[in-house]
Parts: C-alpha cells; sequence; structure tokens
C-alpha cells in the first residue's frame, strides 16, 4: 500500500467518525460529503451574472526564473507570513507559527525528490469516462458538468470579484465549513498593487442567471495571501508563482450542507491523475467543466507541478485533486495557477503550504 493511500484511506476513517459531530469539530484536510441538506444563502450576496470577465491565469515565459527558490531561511519563513483584508477593510497580518517555521527550514535543506514517488491511478470516477489529458492542448478533452448539485461539484464554486477594472472571476473550492481555496491572484492584483474587493463564492453555479445558482452566493469575511506573493513580486509572475495560493472565509456555514474537499501533502507524490473541475471563460457563462489528464513524476517539482489538463481564463484557482479508489476520497493536491506554451501549472500543497492553509481553517 502507497503512502498517499494510507493517509487518504486515514483522512476518510477520520472523516467518517466526525459525521457525527459538528462541522466545527472537522480535521482540516479531511472531505466531507455534506450532510445532504437543502442550503441558501442567507447574507444576500449580490450576484450579477454577466458583469465579470474571466481572470486571465499568468503566462509564465521565463522558465529559468518561474519558480527560483529563496535559499535565506529569513526570508523563507517571512514568505509564509498570513496578509488579508477583511470585508469592512481591516488589513491583517501574522507571522508564520513556529511548527511552519520549523517546516519551511526542514523542506529548505531537503533535496528534491518529486521524481521518487509511485505511480497512481487517481482519476475520479465522477468525471466520466473517455480520453483523458491532452490555455487547450490538442482536442479539448473537456466535459461539462450537468448536474452540480451533487458532491463533489456542490463543493467547487463560481468566484467572483471587483479590481479597479471592473468584476473578474476564477474557481474556487471548499475545503471546509467555511474555508474556500483559490489562487492569490484572484485575491490580489499585482497590477494594481491592491486587493480586490467584494468576493462572492457562488457553489454549483450552473448558467448565466442568478436562478442557475442553486444554493445563492456567498459573502466573505476575510481573504488571504501568503506574504511571499505580495513582498517577493520583482515585476514577473514567475518571480512569485510558488506562492500563487489563496483563502477565503465565508461568512456563512456553507460545507457542513453541501460538502468539501480534502487537501494533503504527499512527500511521494508520483505520477498520479489530476482532475481539475470550473468555469472555464471561453464556454458558456456560468457552466461547469470538468478535465482530467496525467501527471508526471518528472514535471513534478517541490513547489509546484506541470500538466496538460485544458483550462482558460477563469479555470485560475481551480483545485487539483487526486481520487483514491480504496477511499473514495478527492484530495486537492495543488492549485491551478499559469500556463505557458508547453503545459498549465499548479502549485503544489506541499507540507508548508498545507500547514499555512491549516492555520486559517475555519
Amino acid at each position: 500500500m502507497t503512502k498517499l493511500t494510507k493517509l487518504m484511506i486515514a483522512s476518510a476513517l477520520l472523516s467518517t467518525a466526525m459525521s457525527a459531530v459538528p462541522a466545527f469539530a472537522a480535521d482540516p484536510g479531511s472531505a466531507s460529503a455534506g450532510n445532504g441538506e437543502s442550503m441558501r444563502d442567507v447574507t444576500s450576496g449580490d450576484y450579477k451574472p454577466g458583469r465579470a470577465k474571466p481572470i486571465a491565469p499568468p503566462t509564465l515565459t521565463d522558465e529559468d526564473n518561474r519558480a527560483a527558490p529563496i535559499t535565506d531561511e529569513k526570508a523563507a519563513v517571512k514568505s509564509y507570513g498570513i496578509v488579508g483584508r477583511s470585508a469592512d477593510g481591516k488589513e491583517i497580518k501574522i507571522e508564520p507559527s513556529e511548527a511552519l517555521r520549523e517546516i519551511i527550514i526542514k523542506e529548505l535543506n531537503a533535496p528534491a525528490n518529486g521524481a521518487e514517488g509511485a505511480p497512481r491511478k487517481t482519476e475520479d470516477p465522477d468525471l466520466g469516462e473517455g480520453e483523458a489529458g491532452r490555455q487547450v492542448f490538442g482536442t479539448d478533452d473537456r466535459e461539462q458538468v450537468k448536474n452540480t448539485k451533487t458532491y463533489p461539484f456542490s463543493a467547487i464554486g463560481y468566484l467572483e470579484a471587483k479590481s479597479k477594472t471592473g468584476y473578474g472571476s476564477c474557481s474556487a473550492t471548499l475545503i471546509g465549513p467555511r474555508t474556500v481555496l483559490t489562487a492569490a491572484h484572484c485575491l490580489y492584483s499585482h497590477e494594481d498593487k491592491d486587493w480586490l474587493s467584494d468576493y462572492l463564492f457562488v457553489p454549483g453555479l450552473n448558467g448565466s442567471t442568478a436562478d442557475d445558482a442553486p444554493f445563492g452566493a456567498f459573502e466573505y469575511e476575510s481573504a488571504y495571501v501568503l506574504q511571499g506573493f505580495i513582498d517577493n513580486y520583482q515585476g514577473y509572475y514567475g518571480s512569485v508563482i510558488p506562492w500563487d495560493l489563496g483563502i477565503i472565509t465565508l461568512k456563512q456555514d456553507v460545507g457542513t450542507n453541501l460538502g468539501w474537499l480534502g487537501y494533503a501533502n504527499y512527500d511521494d507524490l508520483g505520477d498520479f491523475t489530476a482532475n481539475l473541475v470550473g468555469y472555464p471563460g471561453d464556454k458558456p457563462m456560468g457552466t461547469m467543466w470538468k478535465a482530467s489528464c496525467e501527471v508526471h513524476a518528472e514535471n513534478i517539482a517541490p513547489e509546484y507541478f506541470q500538466y496538460d489538463c485544458d483550462t482558460f481564463p477563469g479555470s485560475s484557482g481551480s483545485s487539483v485533486y487526486a481520487y483514491d479508489t480504496k477511499s473514495k476520497q478527492r484530495i486537492i493536491t495543488g492549485v491551478n495557477v499559469a500556463e505557458s506554451p508547453e503545459a498549465n501549472t499548479a502549485v503544489r500543497l506541499n507540507a508548508a503550504n498545507v500547514q499555512w492553509i491549516n492555520s486559517l481553517y475555519k
């Protein structure tokens, strides 16, 4: 049994054991299918279909410097600070915990071993059959999700935010009762040197009208990015790709009803089937699309991995997850953040990123 399978089974058992207790007791990283009860926003999220333009994923053009690591211990630790903004405009800054500091230093001194993991067949059966794998590479292999009200699609949503030039959209995923995972560039603009605002999470959106939002639109309480995503920017995206992770805390407990995906770090991550679901902007507005493709060990680095799953502006922030057929758990291993002529890229949920997410989990 591989380490991935063992960890997923443990996560599944933990989730099952906790199914009878309140959602606030959920263990960070474990998955939940939700209780299946009807859900509707009570915060009157001001969602107006059609006003947002899909946020384009950054294009990687400088391959040599794309993920250049920080070797200075103090700077590396500082990069994992929490920078945020609340819905009422308050700035938030939190220093990395001692536990996170220890992980960062350990990873800083560890050799790269991304290619040493065992192959895994981790395609989600709910994403359908057919040729999986091949911006769009070759034949478009994406398929529309028609029933977005069922798990896991109920835990995946359309994310909208307002910038200085108008509204933009990304994709995002519930990973806890009130916690949503996405890309940092969906929350903070280097071009504007400022946060976006008025974030709305619309889970299971399935069309171009407000009536196509089966659960409503949920307002945010606060938004967070890694400090390194802001501080380490050198005028090009490749300088901050390792820190392109964002978290939104919702005002309302959404996950107890709709469910959420698990997430984890796998030190031995090798060949696996990536599953990606989101809201690409080249498809009819507000429709959810799914894809799967193979991720090869040689394309996995400590901070990121690359694949040829088809994406398009609007897919930024989509979770890239693996499916374990024994535990039947969907576990996020990365977040889709960037494109290049050769491949699309996800920030990998390594040990430091998982610890950072855990510190914000609600």
